[in-house]
């Protein structure tokens, strides 16, 4: 659950065609926007697709042909594009679903 304004980065939101392998570049986005919208939390541009995979690729996760790319990314490549643009650092869950999660909502 989330909090507070921020702006709803979806597919097609700046022309590009990602339907069907932006999802996880658009939540980077999305969380980026919401960060921006904290007033005592440092603003930051919110980057492009291909910055996303430029940032990937500096950082050695991914191979230069990535950059232009429409392959997906997943929340690995989330943490490490919040850790390298906000200085966040971000811890990954594994659940299944389940009553154990209703019970931590």
């Amino acid at each position: 659950m989330i909090f507070g304004s921020y702006i709803y980065y979806h597919y097609l939101h700046d022309g590009i065609d990602d339907k069907g392998w932006g999802c996880a570049y658009r939540t980077i986005q999305t969380l980026i926007s919401w960060f921006n919208e904290l007033h005592y939390y440092k603003k930051v541009e919110v980057p492009s697709l291909q910055d996303i995979q430029t940032i990937l690729v500096k950082i050695g996760d991914k191979p230069a042909s990535f950059v232009g790319s429409s392959e997906w990314i997943g929340a690995m490549e989330v943490s490490f594009i919040l850790k390298k643009i906000l200085g966040i650092e971000s811890k990954i869950l594994h659940i299944s679903d389940g009553p154990c999660i209703k019970q931590h909502l």
